[in-house]
């Protein structure tokens, strides 16, 4: 864990990840790079950590962050699991309230 934070309780991490999830659900527009980056680093997490935590190389995720480089399906199921996260496809609902896939 980044050492500039505080150490949190459990209920204030619990409270972090819930909030995470819902920030997650609520911008399905949000691109791969983003929504990893937004992972780590509410985690608190420096990218060398959440690497290693992944299972991912630090350089690989650094650059997947930049968006220097496209990730593999396999790689972006890695960076999500720490969350319970899964890769998928989601739809959008239409102004008019009908849902198309997305």
């Amino acid at each position: 864990m980044d050492k500039r934070f505080n150490p949190m309780s459990a209920s204030e991490q619990l409270e972090v990840r819930l909030a995470l999830l819902e920030d997650i659900d609520s911008h399905p527009e949000r691109s791969v790079p983003d929504t990893i980056r937004v992972v780590r680093t509410t985690l608190r997490l420096t990218i060398a950590e959440y690497a290693r935590l992944c299972g991912v190389s630090a350089r690989g995720l650094a650059d997947i962050e930049r968006g220097l480089t496209s990730p593999t399906l396999d790689t972006v199921a890695k960076l999500l699991k720490p969350m319970g996260l899964r890769v998928g496809v989601m739809t959008r609902k239409r102004a008019d309230g009908s849902e198309r896939a997305g």
